[in-house]
């Protein structure tokens, strides 16, 4: 009896008998679980980068509003200078801290030997990123405003006002709807997926996807 089963999933289709490989396999849960890891593991050497980075870019932003604060004097120029730099400093520590935080789930997710506690690792890590990806936009406005003082307010031209007026509406348009629309529920939309490619979101999606077939292959298990 069991030599004519063995036969007929050898004749059967090429996605049958891989299933049936699967199910007789018990080191599949750990294979998928190893090619997750791996997937993940190449975002550690990203995420320190942007790190250093961010701390630099912070250093010189926190360094312009000292010497602003020391040495120039009050006026509206220094309000702008300083208020704007200072949104500009906090948006990118926020950014900073949660690409730490990630750096600290991919060692969790390194060291854990279960499928389980690996997955809700990914679903953090995967919420993490696109949090780190909204919150940093919302610095783009005060990239247009940093520069503006009594002279460009008293004295500018009419088409230096329209200008002015329309960079400064679109980059805060763009920046709260991206922040509204990065999110885990349009995560399917392809446009999302286009615009968080070049954040390690791709090893994110793949590794949840390796991790989410031993479910479903423990399911298709259960129900033969």
């Amino acid at each position: 009896m069991e030599d004519e089963y063995l036969k007929g999933v050898w004749n059967s289709p090429d996605q049958e008998m891989e299933q049936f490989i699967v199910h007789q396999d018990p080191s599949f849960e750990m294979a998928q679980l190893k090619k997750a890891k791996a997937k993940l593991r190449s975002l550690l050497f990203p995420k320190i980068v942007g790190i250093v980075l961010g701390l630099g870019w912070m250093s010189v932003m926190f360094m312009l509003i000292r010497l602003s604060i020391l040495y120039s004097h009050v006026s509206t120029g220094k309000y702008f200078f300083v208020g704007s730099l200072g949104m500009i400093l906090v948006i990118t520590g926020v950014a900073v801290f949660l690409y730490t935080k990630d750096i600290f789930i991919l060692q969790q997710i390194d060291h854990s030997g279960s499928v389980a506690v690996t997955q809700r690792k990914v679903a953090a890590l995967h919420c993490s990123i696109l949090n780190s990806v909204r919150i940093s936009w919302l610095q783009l406005p005060f990239y247009t405003t940093w520069y503006l003082n009594e002279g460009m307010l008293a004295h500018g031209s009419f088409l230096l006002w329209i200008f002015q007026f329309l960079a400064t509406v679109s980059a805060t348009w763009l920046a709260i709807w991206l922040f509204r629309n990065i999110n885990s529920a349009n995560i399917n939309n392809k446009w999302v997926r286009n615009f968080m490619r070049g954040n390690g979101f791709s090893s994110v999606i793949q590794a949840r996807e390796f991790l989410n077939e031993t479910d479903t292959f423990s399911r298709e298990e259960v129900s033969i």
